[in-house]
């Protein structure tokens, strides 16, 4: 059994065993924060359930922010990004969207999303904000780096407690996967590339489970790199989410002619 299929619908009656047996598995592969998390009786009723399982979808999250060396990013929330230029608002309509069809058990409209733009711009911290959201709201997310996933697919790559096998349950079956930096660094992929990224996209689109990607590079590029199966997949339906601007880490210069300097500060 995956990891979300554990994660039973709140209501009156669920044992609380069942979260339980979720966190467990948690703990199994990667030790988590259980400080604030209290076991839950048989016989609460609904809304404390519903708190014991927010509680699980966080912990959840922060596991993968943590796998993935980016748990200082969980600070970020979607109310810090800019309304225009990191689409706050759009990103929050999109989220909820898809906890609303999680909740009726429909497929989402737009199941999938795409952030694009130069470096810098925020892309990173905009669906990161965008899975803390979901996991406040009803969604078991999970944060990927595109590099680690195919870095851990490889013999003996798999972070400690893991199996090769669990990592693509894992990340095909979570209720929203946040995958950054799509293709990045991949001046082209090889076959195994191509098939193990696109199982985990295709795994995603059939059984109708939402995924938020961030990328560097346009839809023409992707489909260079990827092949056009799985362009075609990802980006069939999707919302787009543009964002340009100035590098928001700033960084310095060095070594050019003092006339040909930008300041980069002040």
């Amino acid at each position: 059994m995956s990891l979300t299929a554990t994660e039973a619908p709140p209501g009156r009656g669920v044992p609380g065993s069942y979260a339980l047996g979720m966190l467990m598995r948690e703990m199994r592969n990667r030790t988590l924060d259980t400080s604030n998390f209290k076991p839950l009786p048989e016989d609460l009723g609904e809304p404390t359930l519903d708190e014991g399982y927010t509680e699980i979808r966080q912990q959840a999250w922060l596991n993968s922010l943590r796998l993935a060396d980016h748990a200082d990013y969980a600070r970020w929330t979607l109310e810090q990004l800019d309304e225009v230029e990191q689409h706050r608002d759009r990103l929050r309509n999109w989220v909820t969207a898809a906890a609303l069809s999680k909740r009726k058990n429909v497929r989402p409209k737009s199941l999938n999303g795409i952030a694009f733009g130069n470096v810098g711009s925020g892309k990173s911290t905009a669906i990161i904000a965008a899975g803390g959201y979901a996991a406040a709201n009803g969604l078991l997310p999970r944060y990927l780096k595109h590099t680690h996933y195919l870095q851990w697919l490889r013999p003996n790559g798999a972070p400690k407690g893991y199996t090769e096998q669990q990592i693509r349950r894992v990340f095909a079956e979570c209720d929203l996967l946040v995958l950054d930096e799509l293709c990045g660094e991949m001046d082209n992929a090889n076959d195994w590339v191509r098939k193990e990224s696109g199982d985990l996209i295709d795994a995603r689109v059939a059984s109708g489970r939402p995924t938020l990607c961030a990328t560097n590079l346009n839809d023409e590029r992707i489909g260079e790199i990827m092949g056009s199966r799985f362009l075609s997949r990802l980006g069939g339906g999707a919302s787009l989410f543009e964002m340009v601007g100035e590098d928001r880490r700033r960084p310095v210069q060095w070594g050019r002619k003092p006339e040909e300097q930008e300041p980069t500060w002040g």
